[in-house]
């Protein structure tokens, strides 16, 4: 009997991929990944402030956020502290954006003052994939988070265990 079940047990491992490389086959998210537009999209033409940028929101998490996307899948979240974030330029928030995105081509976090901040901002790399018309990224939830775009305006919704959580983001075009 034990060597049954030493048998038994040593195809298990196997089996377990078998069965999770099967089950992300068949998983919508994968199979509609092959819809990407194309690179001229409006939503590569700038970054995205997050609404409530200087006000109560920053004040109660502490720092601003801005979000930009770029057309090979890269998704950077920038962090910048509150009330330094006041005194910040756009045109400091996009050579940040830049220094960031040569610093690794992986995901990561990096704080640093990316040669233009006078304190330390916190960067966040990582990709996002276009399914169904709409970007799907992880943000460390049990499902991804998904952006919808409006006119010069993104919502970032966030899943929760009973509701939705949706954060909205203006478009700052570049210049």
């Amino acid at each position: 009997m034990e060597n049954d079940m030493k048998h038994s047990f040593s195809n298990m491992p196997v089996l377990s991929i078998m069965v999770f490389v099967g089950l992300g086959f068949f998983s919508p998210t994968i199979s509609a990944i092959e819809n990407t537009p194309s690179a001229a999209k409006p939503v590569y033409s700038g970054y995205y402030s997050r609404e409530g940028n200087n006000a109560k929101m920053a004040h109660t998490s502490g720092n601003n956020q801005y979000v930009r996307l770029y057309p090979k899948e890269r998704i950077i979240r920038l962090y910048i502290p509150y009330p330094y974030s006041k005194t910040v330029t756009p045109m400091a928030i996009n050579k940040a954006f830049a220094e960031a995105k040569k610093r690794t081509s992986g995901s990561a976090y990096i704080k640093d003052k990316f040669d233009v901040m006078d304190e330390q901002v916190v960067a966040h790399l990582d990709f996002y994939r276009w399914v169904d018309e709409q970007i799907m990224f992880d943000c460390g939830k049990p499902k991804p988070c998904k952006v919808r775009f409006g006119n010069n305006s993104m919502t970032i919704i966030k899943p929760g265990i009973v509701l939705e959580h949706k954060i909205q983001y203006e478009l700052v075009r570049d210049k």
